[in-house]
């Protein structure tokens, strides 16, 4: 049930979504928007979040007044972090002319293949987290993108370590995935590039459990290691301080995840000289409305993890683009309608200080990066990523 701290949420959203006698055109039908991610398996916890946010945000247009006051529903897939299930889970939204839009999906490879079946048929997307640049390079004009890209991710990173840590010798360690391996080939690269060495470049599996051999083969004189991937990170860091490796370890928003991260290392985050850690949005509280849409998700859902802003924006920009087209339309929008009012969205959100607007290949110019060290079991922002860091 909503509170009444929920009211302000709820008379902000009634400015887009309200059912006057003018625009109800809708009144007593369904619009339905899609939802896919991994919901089981070593990714579940961004691909929960992510349900859990759209579902919020859902639940909070539908007490608005719907969308011309039809009502607004998900349909869900568990794509398990595979790129077959993604294709299958995309087919079944594309066979289904009820469905307008796709919030997802989480990881990288997922997305590039899922986003092939959606173009087929005409389906826009939001990925909120997906970050490799072949998510938005391929040139599908159905296809958009929330959070920052590994090609901005990794230099800035390389950059910091270098230039304000110091680091100069850097183990550069990824899980061979899409997203995983491009992050780390990035970060190597600009490493390289800034004069530093990378004296190592290890590769795991996903599913791994075991890295003590791969650790133990190390030069012992890197003052850094990277980790290119999403849920070996915590027992790489883990093995890494019980082998009494002390250097940083660093990651990218792979491992912004109290659940996946931070709680799985069992102190060791805290241990050596601590970790290093991207994250694809301000700490909550810092963007107007954030922490009031922290609260109410928390009262819901529990402690937030990791992307559920990313998540809940991505579901509000879908349902804002439907709601315009409905409005130009006098009806049930078409999904080509849905994508022109996609495009032409300049929309404020909560997880980004500057209105979301998309640049020409579906890439959300107002997204930014901060760094986290880890502090207790939570994340602590020391810092935003700058231009400065992405400069030669």
């Amino acid at each position: 049930m909503l509170t009444t701290r929920a009211l302000p949420v709820l008379i902000a959203l009634a400015i887009t979504f309200a059912a006057t006698p003018a625009f109800a055109q809708l009144a007593g039908q369904t619009v339905t928007i899609a939802v896919a991610g991994p919901l089981s398996g070593g990714a579940a916890t961004f691909g929960v979040e992510m349900k859990q946010a759209v579902d919020l945000a859902i639940e909070e247009a539908n007490a608005a007044g719907g969308i011309l006051g039809a009502t607004v529903a998900a349909e869900v897939a568990n794509d398990e972090a595979s790129a077959a299930k993604g294709e299958a889970s995309a087919r079944g939204f594309c066979d289904n002319p009820a469905v307008l839009a796709v919030v997802g999906h989480v990881n990288s490879g997922v997305t590039v293949a899922a986003s092939v079946i959606y173009q087929g048929c005409g389906l826009p997307m939001i990925t909120p987290m997906s970050s490799s640049p072949a998510v938005t390079d391929r040139g599908l004009a159905n296809v958009f993108r929330l959070t920052n890209r590994d090609d901005h991710k990794g230099p800035a990173l390389a950059a910091y370590l270098y230039r304000k840590l110091g680091k100069r010798r850097a183990v550069v360690m990824d899980d061979r995935t899409p997203y995983g391996k491009g992050l780390a080939d990035v970060v190597a690269r600009r490493f390289a590039d800034l004069g530093g060495q990378v004296v190592a470049r290890p590769t795991i599996a996903v599913g791994d459990r075991d890295f003590r051999a791969i650790l133990g083969a190390l030069p012992r004189d890197f003052d850094v290691l990277f980790f290119g991937g999403i849920a070996e990170g915590a027992l790489v860091l883990k093995q890494m301080r019980e082998s009494g490796l002390n250097q940083l370890f660093a990651c990218g928003d792979g491992c912004w995840d109290v659940k996946g991260f931070i709680q799985p290392s069992e102190g060791a985050a805290v241990k050596g000289e601590g970790v290093l850690v991207l994250s694809a949005a301000p700490a909550l509280g810092r963007v107007p409305g954030s922490r009031e849409f922290a609260d109410r998700y928390v009262k819901r859902h529990g402690p937030i993890a990791n992307y559920a802003a990313n998540s809940y924006d991505s579901a509000r920009i879908v349902l804002a683009a439907i709601d315009a087209a409905a409005r130009k339309a006098g009806g049930v929008p078409s999904r080509a309608e849905v994508l022109a009012a996609m495009r032409a969205l300049h929309f404020q959100g909560i997880a980004y200080a500057r209105p979301v607007e998309w640049d020409e290949k579906g890439d959300n110019r107002a997204a930014v990066m901060f760094l986290n060290v880890v502090d207790g079991d939570r994340f602590k922002e020391i810092g935003e990523v700058g231009a400065e860091d992405l400069a030669t």
